[in-house]
C-alpha cells in the first residue's frame, strides 16, 4: 500500500439539466485557487461531451480532464472510471491530482459509485469525499415523489445544492420544503449560479451513509429508455429559430434535455475573439452563454445534442440541420 494520501474524489450528481456543470466549474476553480491539483472526470449521455467543453474552456489549468460520453460511469462504463481513476494514483508527485470530481449523467444512479474504494486497483490509493446532489428548483416539486432516480440521487447526498431559487423564489421555498421533509439528516443549500453562501458545509467533507438494503431498482426514465441524438454543425445557425425549435413541444416522445456549441449567423465575434456559444435547455428554459476559445487559442466545435424519450430522430436531425446558415457563397453539405 503506498504511504502517499488517497486520492479524493466528489462525486456530484442530480437530475439533467440541475445545473451540475455549473457547481463543478465553481469547485474546480475554488480548489485551482487554493493551490492543489484538481482533475475531473464527466460522464455525459451521449457522442460528445458538450459539459466537458464547457469545463475545458473555463479550467484549462487543471491537472486533467476525462471524458465518457455513450455510456454510464455507474454501469458499462464502470472499468474505464476504476482506470481512470487508477492512471491517476499512478502519476508521479507533482502531476497526480490531489482531488478528483467525477460528475454523472444526469439519469445516471450513483448507487454503484459509492463502493469505488474498494476496487482493487484503488483500494488503499481513494478515498471517497462525499456526493454532491444538484437540485433544479426550477422542476416540477412533485419530481421528488414521482421520478424515483431523483430520490435516489438526493437520499444519498451528504449534501444538496438547490439551484437557480433565484429565478422562481417561490418554487425554490415549495423545493426547501419538500427535501427537508423528506431528508432531515441531510444538508441542503440554496446557491446562485452554482455558488454557495460563505459558511456553507464543504462538500469534500461529505458524510456518506451505507446504501440502505432492499431498495429496488430505479423505474421511470431512464439510462435505458433514453436515447440521445448528437449532431455537428458545419455553418452558424439562426437564434431565433433555435428558440422556437427547442421551446416547442415535441411531435413525439419527451424532450428530456438539450445542449450544445454554436455560432450564431449575423453575430461578430466578442471582445475575447471567440464567436462560441454554449445553449442549455433544461426545465422549459433555453440559456444562452458565452464561450471563450480553448487553451490553444482554437475554438469549439460547433455540436448539439438532445436527450428524450420516444423521440423521431430523422425529425430532430433535419429540423437541427435546418437551422444552419450558410454564410454567402459557401456550398450547403448534403446529407443522405
Amino acid at each position: 500500500m503506498s504511504d502517499r494520501a488517497p486520492l479524493e474524489v466528489l462525486i456530484v450528481t442530480g437530475p439533467l439539466g440541475a445545473g451540475k456543470t455549473t457547481a463543478v466549474n465553481r469547485l474546480l476553480k475554488a480548489e485551482v485557487t487554493a493551490g492543489r491539483r484538481v482533475a475531473v472526470l464527466i460522464n455525459e449521455f451521449g457522442a460528445i461531451s458538450v459539459d466537458g467543453t464547457l469545463v475545458d474552456a473555463e479550467r484549462p489549468e487543471l491537472a486533467g480532464v476525462e471524458n465518457l460520453v455513450n455510456g454510464c460511469v455507474c454501469c458499462s462504463l464502470r472499468n474505464d472510471v476504476v482506470a481512470t481513476l487508477q492512471a491517476w494514483c499512478d502519476q508521479p508527485d507533482g502531476q497526480r491530482p490531489e482531488r478528483v470530481v467525477l460528475e454523472t449523467t444526469g439519469l445516471a444512479d450513483p448507487t454503484d459509485l459509492l463502493d469505488l474504494e474498494q476496487e482493487p486497483p484503488l483500494a488503499g490509493r481513494l478515498r471517497l469525499a462525499g456526493l454532491l446532489t444538484v437540485v433544479s428548483s426550477l422542476a416540477p416539486v412533485d419530481h421528488l415523489r414521482t421520478k424515483p432516480l431523483l430520490h435516489r440521487q438526493a437520499a444519498l447526498a451528504s449534501l444538496i445544492h438547490l439551484s437557480k431559487g433565484d429565478l422562481d423564489p417561490s418554487a425554490a421555498v415549495a423545493w426547501e420544503g419538500e427535501l427537508r421533509t423528506a431528508f432531515k439528516h441531510i444538508p441542503l443549500i440554496p446557491t446562485r449560479h452554482g455558488l454557495a453562501p460563505e459558511g456553507s458545509p464543504d462538500p469534500w467533507h461529505g458524510d456518506l451513509r451505507p446504501v440502505p438494503e432492499g431498495w429496488e431498482a430505479v423505474s421511470g426514465p431512464s439510462f435505458a429508455e433514453a436515447r440521445s441524438l448528437t449532431l455537428n454543425w458545419d455553418h452558424p445557425i439562426d437564434p431565433a429559430a433555435l428558440e422556437v425549435l427547442l421551446l416547442a413541444p415535441p411531435t413525439s416522445g419527451e424532450l428530456l434535455r438539450a445542449k450544445g456549441v454554436c455560432a450564431f449567423a449575423g453575430w461578430a465575434a466578442r471582445n475575447d475573439g471567440s464567436d462560441r456559444w454554449a445553449f442549455q435547455l433544461a426545465d422549459g428554459r433555453l440559456e444562452i452563454s458565452p464561450l471563450p476559445l480553448l487553451a490553444d487559442g482554437s475554438a469549439p466545435a460547433c455540436a448539439a445534442v438532445v436527450i428524450g424519450t420516444g423521440l423521431d430522430s430523422a425529425h430532430w436531425k433535419k429540423s437541427l440541420r435546418d437551422l444552419e446558415r450558410a454564410p454567402a457563397g459557401a456550398r450547403r453539405k448534403a446529407f443522405l
